[in-house]
């Protein structure tokens, strides 16, 4: 095997099987990563001059001239290799990953973050870490019929879709500034509602700018009597259309305008010719995502099969700010 740093375009390979939230590994995430001015590298592992692996990683600073790499959804392996083949990629990433982000010495990493696919690549130098990204996902195969797409639905799920109808529930497929304000707006409300933490809206318009650049995604709107009461932020790549953020008006409940939303999205994914629909995170099964719980049974209400993951996975390199970090990181909590 050989480990090369390239930038080269392997949209390809990446997007070549339906893997949840690959758009993360995509060049789409290399160009939103340099709207934020972020380091970031791409690796490409060779066997015998065939390519079965890549990694996307960056950079995330830290004060004290520290930091931490960061390979979201990654390393994405060929599946056509074998459990061996597969751990021997991820060591040779984990034993290079430093030698080839040269340029962060000036910001000295603490450790290396990553999400491998499947419980058979991790290896014995990955300690598990809290997870960054959903753990696991729900997915819908969208190449059905629409008739059949209703009827894996929650018998519930079907009655609110038509109610929002009767209620004059409008869905808008957009992209303007006055769109994407709308969706920040009620982020802000959904994030105070819920007490959650949600980012920037610099980040938002960041991403909404890469995406529209890159004709790969899409702000879908719930509108009643031309106000907003619910709205989607959605990324299209390779076999899938994926539901990445969303928010809505909590007084505007009894209108179901999220259910009308997400199936005239998952509608307008099969017209485009994309065969899944990601809903992108649901509560784990082992309960540690208490407030996950409402959203992962609206999310269920539609069908669809679960796919598990192993989560995050690092491997720290100086252990004792690694425990500095980590207690930073609870009191900021």
């Amino acid at each position: 095997m050989e480990l090369i740093l390239s930038n080269e375009n392997f949209d390809d390979f990446v997007g070549a099987r339906f893997i949840s939230s690959n758009f993360l590994q995509s060049s789409i995430w290399q160009d939103f990563l340099s709207a934020q001015k972020k380091n970031f590298w791409q690796l490409a592992i060779t066997d015998n001059g065939k390519l079965i692996a890549t990694c996307l990683l960056y950079e995330n600073r830290l004060p004290y001239g520290k930091s931490y790499l960061y390979a979201p959804k990654g390393p994405i392996i060929s599946d056509e290799i074998s459990v061996e083949q597969k751990k021997g990629a991820v060591e040779l990433i984990l034993s290079k990953v430093r030698d080839v982000t040269v340029e962060t010495k000036k910001y000295q990493e603490i450790f290396f973050k990553l999400e491998p696919e499947t419980e058979s690549s991790l290896v014995s130098e990955l300690k598990k870490s809290p997870d960054i990204h959903p753990r696991d996902t729900l997915v819908l195969d969208i190449e059905p019929d629409e008739k059949n797409l209703l009827g894996q639905m929650h018998q519930k799920t079907r009655y609110n879709i038509a109610l929002a109808r009767r209620r004059d529930v409008e869905i808008k497929f957009g992209g303007t500034n006055e769109d994407l304000d709308d969706f920040l707006q009620l982020t802000k409300k959904t994030a105070e509602r819920n007490q959650i933490t949600v980012h920037r809206d610099d980040y938002y318009r960041l991403l909404w700018q890469t995406l529209k650049n890159r004709d790969a995604g899409e702000i879908v709107l719930a509108k009643v009597k031309d106000k907003t009461v619910a709205a989607n932020i959605v990324v299209r790549f390779g076999e899938a259309m994926t539901y990445l953020h969303g928010a809505s008006d909590y007084e505007m409940r009894n209108y179901m305008a999220p259910h009308l939303l997400q199936w005239e999205t998952i509608k307008q994914a099969k017209r485009l010719g994309y065969k899944i629909y990601d809903f992108w995170g649901i509560a784990p099964s082992d309960g540690s995502k208490p407030k996950w719980e409402g959203i992962s049974r609206f999310k269920r209400g539609f069908g669809g099969r679960e796919i598990e993951s192993p989560g995050t996975y690092e491997m720290v390199y100086d252990q004792n700010w690694y425990r500095i970090y980590k207690i930073a990181k609870k009191i900021f909590r």
